[in-house]
């Protein structure tokens, strides 16, 4: 079964959940706690596509016309472009830059002004995207949904070079800075066999690349080693690590369920933390390859970032609900229902940053963590 496959047939089973999800919300003013949940400010945006938080920013693209940048702290907006048909994908971002994708093309707006820098067309429809530096050199990874990787100059958005893979491309790319393993991508795509790619990121040339089972998350490159959860749709399933330079397998421990393309797993020290769709959490000492402890939040996990707090992994289900555990432990902290159905999560000076849609109003909120 494939990894789209496989997720039509979890989302059938629970599509009733979105409807429990998103019934009423309490309205906010922008700037201001609005939701009674603690909330430290509510901005009310119109029909939020994807979030992205990096620093004291929150990057959100808008009805597909739009992509405006909050400040984290205050939720009052830093400014906003209009981009025509912007996507679902979530942006990129660096110290100077916002890439998002748009129908067709890519555009990197400066982070400070939301100024268009360059835009470049790819020539079918745009996928995920990832920001790094090979050496000193700024570079733009972009994808498309058919199966295109292309390295942008980071500067101009020409390209230095491009691969077209053999499939599709569901998941976001994992970039690498490597300054002990040397620059690297990982790209993981479907097709008749589906496939992990690791490419150099300065020239696009192939380290490695190895076969992987249909129900696959996201790559994550951490500490040298590319990680990322794979199961073959029939309960047979496990988190992996590879070496980024041989491809070695370096640790892999069993999970219960297979995973979604749409999940992008979290790392912070030595812990790494991923859910299979069917919503067990698993965390990873990877410096051992053990399992610290598994958790089932009995809700389908599609799409999400599993995100690390000091104490928490943060996470948000295909119900509409996000939920916090306890890093130490496992244990469920909290289960925040936001009225609505979010889009994005990230985290910004000890605050959880959410987007949320059909809800009363749309917004992009903060919450403090528990």
């Amino acid at each position: 079964m494939s990894a789209g496959r496989c997720r039509a047939g979890v989302a059938a089973a629970v599509v009733v959940m979105i409807g429990a999800g998103c019934a009423g919300a309490t309205s906010g003013e922008g700037g201001r706690a609005g939701s009674g949940r603690g909330a430290a400010w509510t901005t009310p945006v119109d029909w939020p596509f994807s979030l992205a938080v990096a620093g004291d920013d929150a990057v959100v693209t808008v009805s597909r016309n739009l992509v405006v940048v909050l400040d984290t702290v205050r939720g009052r907006e830093r400014w906003h472009a209009e981009v025509a048909h912007v996507t679902h994908y979530e942006p990129a971002l660096d110290a100077d830059t916002v890439l998002v994708s748009a129908d067709d093309r890519f555009l990197a707006l400066d982070r400070r002004t939301g100024s268009l820098r360059w835009e470049a067309p790819v020539g079918e429809h745009a996928g995920g995207a990832a920001l790094a530096r090979a050496g000193s050199e700024p570079i733009a990874l972009v994808t498309t949904e058919r199966g295109q990787v292309a390295a942008l100059d980071g500067e101009s958005g020409v390209a230095r070079w491009s691969v077209q893979l053999p499939g599709h491309i569901d998941a976001a790319p994992a970039v690498d800075g490597g300054a002990l393993t040397g620059a690297a991508a990982a790209v993981q795509w479907h097709g008749d066999e589906d496939r992990l790619r690791v490419l150099d990121l300065a020239t696009g040339a192939t380290r490695w690349e190895t076969a992987v089972d249909p129900g696959t998350t996201a790559p994550l490159i951490e500490r040298g080693q590319v990680v990322l959860g794979e199961g073959n749709g029939n309960f047979e399933a496990r988190v992996v690590a590879r070496d980024l330079t041989t491809g070695a397998e370096r640790w892999s421990v069993p999970a219960p369920a297979s995973f979604e393309s749409g999940v992008v797993p979290g790392a912070d020290g030595d812990d790494i933390a991923v859910s299979d769709h069917f919503g067990t959490v698993t965390l990873v000492d990877a410096a051992r390859g053990t399992t610290r402890w598994q958790t089932s939040i009995r809700e389908p996990i599609l799409d999400t970032r599993v995100l690390l707090t000091a104490d928490g992994v943060v996470l948000q289900t295909y119900g509409g609900k996000i939920v916090i555990l306890d890093r130490g432990s496992g244990r469920i902290v909290r289960r925040l229902d936001p009225a609505g159905f979010p889009v994005g999560i990230g985290l910004s000076r000890g605050r959880l940053i959410f987007a949320v849609r059909l809800a009363r109003p749309d917004r992009v909120e903060a919450e403090r963590l528990p």
